[in-house]
C-alpha cells in the first residue's frame, strides 16, 4: 500500500449531521488519509478506536443551536481521548457584533447569543488540551436546509419572496471551501505542523445576505431559465449592524492557506441543492 508520509496517516472525523460530514471524509480519504466518522453521540458514549492516536477533526459544533449541549459534552470527552491533534471548527459567533473592522484571533470574544456563548464555551473546554487547534469560521452558508443557500433556495422552489439583510456584512464560508481549508491544516497536522493554535477563516471578499440571495438567484436562471421568477425583499434595518468580518491572516502566515471568493463553485453547489430539496419534497 503506497504510504503518504502522514504521521499519523488516520483522522476520526466527529460529525456534524449535516451535509458537512461526507464531504469532510471524501475531501480527507482523498489526500490519503485513513477517516473514521463518528457521530457526537457514538463518540461521547464510546470515544475513539483503541491503540490509535488520530488526529481529531471535531465538526460537532458546526450542527446548529438545537444539538450545542451535544457538542459541548463531545469537547469535554475529548479531554480525556489520545489524540496526536485535535482540530476544531467553531465560530465567527463568539464575538457578537462587531462593526467596521475585520476581527483577528486577539479579539476578545464577547457573545451577545445563546448559539455564541455555546460555541465560545466549546473552545475554552478545548483550551485545556496542548494539542488543540481552533478554526473560527465566517457565516456558513450551506451546511444545511437551514442555512442561508437552503434557505434562499426553498422559498424560492415555493414561489415565495425572499427577504434577506442588505446591510450587515460577512465573510461567508462555503463547505466545500471549508473542507479544502480543513484538509489542507489536517495534512500539515500530520507533517509536522503546530498543534496548537487559534486560526479564523472566511472567504475573500465579503458580502451582506442580499449580495448572497442576488448571486444565488443568478445561478437558479442560468439552470432554470431567465423567466424564472424569483422576487427578494429587503429586510428593515434592525437597530444595529451585525456585520462581523474576520481577518484570515494568521491561517495564512503558519499553513499558507490563501482565502477564496465564496462564488467560487456556487454553482454547482445550488446544483447539489436544488437537486437535494427537490429529493425531499418527493
Amino acid at each position: 500500500m503506497h504510504h503518504t508520509g502522514y504521521t499519523p496517516d488516520t483522522v476520526a472525523v466527529i460529525g456534524a449531521g449535516n451535509a458537512l460530514d461526507s464531504a469532510l471524509q471524501k475531501g480527507l480519504q482523498k489526500v490519503g488519509f485513513r477517516v473514521q466518522l463518528l457521530g457526537a453521540e457514538q463518540f461521547v458514549a464510546s470515544g475513539l478506536a483503541s491503540g490509535v492516536r488520530p488526529i481529531v477533526v471535531n465538526a460537532a459544533s458546526c450542527a446548529g443551536g438545537p444539538r450545542m449541549r451535544e457538542a459541548k459534552s463531545v469537547c469535554e470527552a475529548l479531554l480525556n481521548q489520545p489524540s496526536h491533534a485535535v482540530l476544531h471548527l467553531s465560530s465567527y459567533g463568539v464575538f457578537g457584533r462587531v462593526r467596521g473592522k475585520k476581527i483577528d484571533e486577539e479579539a476578545e470574544p464577547a457573545p451577545l447569543s445563546e448559539r455564541g456563548e455555546d460555541w465560545l464555551a466549546c473552545e475554552q473546554i478545548l483550551s485545556r488540551l496542548e494539542n488543540a487547534s481552533i478554526l473560527r469560521l465566517g457565516w456558513q452558508v450551506d451546511r444545511s436546509e437551514d442555512a442561508l443557500l437552503g434557505r434562499i433556495l426553498r422559498t424560492l422552489l415555493d414561489g415565495r419572496a425572499v427577504s434577506l439583510d442588505d446591510v450587515s456584512r460577512g465573510n461567508p464560508v462555503t463547505v466545500s471551501d471549508l473542507v479544502r481549508v480543513a484538509v489542507a491544516v489536517t495534512q500539515q497536522l500530520a507533517s509536522g505542523a503546530p498543534k496548537s493554535g487559534l486560526y479564523h477563516y472566511g472567504s475573500a471578499d465579503t458580502c451582506t445576505a442580499m449580495d448572497f440571495g442576488r448571486e444565488v438567484v443568478d445561478r437558479v436562471r442560468s439552470l432554470y431559465g431567465e423567466d424564472f421568477a424569483a422576487e427578494l425583499v429587503t429586510l428593515e434595518p434592525g437597530e444595529e449592524d451585525r456585520s462581523s468580518v474576520l481577518s484570515c491572516e494568521r491561517l495564512r502566515d503558519v499553513f499558507g492557506i490563501q482565502q477564496r471568493s465564496w462564488r467560487q463553485g456556487l454553482t454547482r453547489q445550488v446544483e447539489l441543492w436544488l437537486e437535494r430539496l427537490q429529493k425531499s419534497a418527493t
